[in-house]
């Protein structure tokens, strides 16, 4: 594998019996090579932890990791703690990406000193397929995470899954950016923390992510007062960092955001009555 930089793939692995051979052949054929695939297991109880040893039994770049029961958070942060790429995906091993995702978003990230690549995706719902794309970014070019913000944040296009990138380790891990454990919505909670973290971001301009909507799925799942919950404590953290922010372009950016997606959750999920948390 010569001095290729390794990537590692972080699955976290929870009562997905039936999606995760899917997602695990879109991993192990890539045509980037030089991986390291991490499966977590998160206290599976519907053989998903047996399969994961399966899996691993025929290709050395597979580990597993059995734990008990911690949710997306707990899973996806222990993977970074034992990731020993250079790089790292989060794949939800529900999901599967394109056969070319680590060569395209590689090939972005070593043209410049970057903290991380976007890509684009495909969203497969019930109700039809949803492209979500950065087209407001140029393909193969680098941004200051200024630009970036402002640029998607305009555009409507400030899409909050952690999915959607390649990471440089050292960057995640030296900014502490790990994931809120036991929180709905933990990737829209990590989103401002990750884009004002970093001093450039890439874009690929490629589709190489395949986001599944699964009726059975957490997100779908009806649990109004836990989400409604997370949502207060997201809504009242983003404040409170932007409110730290001194570029006044990039607060007022940042401030519209939050306002756009606070009515958006009053509208699917009743007022969340801020007004205690110093909204």
């Amino acid at each position: 594998m010569g001095n290729k930089p390794m990537i590692s793939i972080i699955v976290p692995v929870y009562n997905v019996i039936d999606e995760l051979r899917r997602c695990f052949d879109s991993i192990v054929s890539q045509s980037y090579s030089n991986l390291d695939i991490i499966l977590i297991d998160d206290g599976s109880t519907d053989g998903s932890a047996a399969l994961c040893d399966e899996l691993a039994q025929n290709d050395p770049r597979v580990r597993i990791f059995h734990k008990n029961n911690g949710g997306l958070s707990s899973a996806r942060n222990l993977g970074l703690k034992e990731a020993a790429g250079e790089w790292l995906l989060f794949v939800d091993s529900d999901d599967l990406i394109e056969s070319d995702a680590c060569e395209g978003l590689l090939a972005v990230a070593n043209t410049a000193k970057v903290d991380f690549v976007l890509g684009d995706a495909i969203h497969e719902t019930p109700r039809g397929i949803e492209h979500m794309v950065h087209s407001s970014l140029e393909p193969r070019q680098i941004y200051t995470s200024k630009d970036c913000i402002i640029q998607l944040v305009k555009s409507h296009q400030f899409y909050a899954p952690a999915v959607l990138a390649l990471y440089n380790v050292s960057f995640l891990r030296s900014h502490n950016l790990y994931f809120v454990e036991g929180l709905l919505h933990e990737d829209m909670e990590f989103q401002p923390r990750l884009y004002l973290s970093a001093n450039s971001i890439g874009y690929s301009g490629n589709v190489f992510y395949h986001y599944i909507d699964r009726s059975t799925s957490i997100m779908n799942a009806s649990n109004r007062e836990k989400r409604i919950s997370a949502m207060r404590f997201i809504y009242s953290n983003w404040k409170a960092l932007f409110d730290t922010i001194n570029d006044t372009e990039l607060r007022n950016a940042l401030y519209g955001h939050l306002a756009k997606c606070y009515l958006w959750s009053c509208r699917v999920l009743g007022n969340l009555s801020l007004s205690e948390d110093g909204l």
